[in-house]
């Protein structure tokens, strides 16, 4: 996907599908730290003119938004960052900016530069004078290869710190045997690695260079997942990575996923398990039971530990393991213990803390 020449461009179905998600989930991330954490930080990499060419809105203006949409965080004081490297898109998103209502406690902060310096110097300054960087979360959406690694690394160092960043893989897996050595070394920037080069050797390109990226994150952050965003012809576009050392943080991104409708002109799947790849749809409940089933057959653990699994470890959310333990419950392949562990009863069909569920051996 080549970058746009012009300071506004059309909005591509996908972009719009990933900033509904952005938008989700910003929603509950300004709700959640903005209500117990005094400062806090949202970085926009590559963030653009803040509208597109049609009127719809950009990141920044997504961003604030989702900010001010939340009354309790009105005590934080929250800094917004905006970095973009072409003069003519910084001055429209200011021209932007000022149509809204900024409260006193925000700080908007415009910045034509590039991505990479600007979060050095950042980065820089802070470790000089031994501090740690504010809970942080940074949207990185570049063109092409302009998201360096050390510069995630360095990010997801500071422990508060969450990335979502788009990878575009498919454009990447095109120019990985690029005659041209700087070229190159952009992408392994990009990876961190040298071992990039390799993918070149693989059965499947693309998957390789997904599970490596997700192997660099994995050095850095507990909960690391990625989605690709497919067309209507099935053919990945990019990837969008996430990577968080929050269990909550993990959470609320899946539910924001889960939440943006699938049927636009556009698909998007889970495949951070390569073993699990999971389409996005309207009911995925069967799914969960076939993982259930997996993971747990012959083996009686708390509801809690159920919960977890999911949660931790699959691209699904807890809503979805109670409509698999509902059905699973009905077809007889679970028993559910009629008593809480506090002696009170259980109500068919619900599976509260404190009850033990009994899978059936496959």
């Amino acid at each position: 996907m080549a970058a746009p020449d012009e300071t506004l461009w059309d909005l591509e179905p996908h972009t719009a599908a990933k900033h509904e998600i952005l938008k989700r989930y910003l929603g509950a991330w300004f709700s959640i730290l903005g209500q117990r954490i005094p400062r806090i930080l949202y970085i926009d990499g590559f963030c653009g003119p803040g509208r597109y060419r049609g009127g719809e809105e950009g990141s920044p203006i997504i961003a604030l938004k989702a900010a001010l949409g939340q009354p309790l965080v009105a005590k934080a004081e929250i800094t917004f960052l905006f970095i973009d490297e072409r003069k003519d898109r910084i001055q429209h998103l200011r021209s932007e900016l000022r149509k809204l209502p900024i409260p006193s406690n925000y700080q908007v902060i415009t910045v034509v530069s590039d991505f990479e310096d600007t979060l050095t110097t950042i980065l820089d300054d802070i470790e000089q004078k031994k501090g740690r960087l504010i809970p942080t979360f940074a949207f990185i959406d570049p063109f092409g290869f302009k998201a360096p690694f050390n510069v995630v690394q360095r990010l997801l160092k500071n422990p508060s710190t969450e990335i979502f960043i788009n990878v575009m893989l498919d454009h990447i897996n095109r120019f990985l045997e690029h005659p041209d050595a700087k070229t190159r070394q952009h992408i392994i920037n990009l990876f961190g690695t040298p071992s990039v080069t390799e993918v070149t050797q693989a059965p499947n390109r693309l998957l390789a260079l997904q599970q490596l990226y997700q192997q660099q994150l994995q050095q850095y952050a507990n909960f690391v997942r990625y989605f690709e965003m497919c067309n209507e012809q099935n053919r990945m576009i990019y990837a969008l990575f996430f990577a968080s050392n929050h269990r909550l943080g993990h959470i609320k991104m899946k539910e924001a996923f889960w939440k943006v409708d699938p049927q636009s002109g556009y698909r998007f799947s889970d495949r951070t398990n390569p073993n699990q790849a999971v389409l996005f749809r309207l009911d995925p409940s069967q799914d969960v039971v076939v993982e259930l089933q997996r993971h747990f057959a012959g083996k009686s653990i708390p509801s809690d530990d159920v919960f977890c699994f999911v949660e931790d470890q699959t691209a699904y959310t807890k809503s979805h393991a109670k409509d698999a333990l509902k059905f699973m419950e009905q077809k007889g392949a679970i028993q559910v213990m009629d008593t809480k562990t506090d002696g009170s009863k259980r109500r068919r069909g619900t599976f509260p803390e404190g009850v033990r569920i009994c899978f059936t051996q496959k």
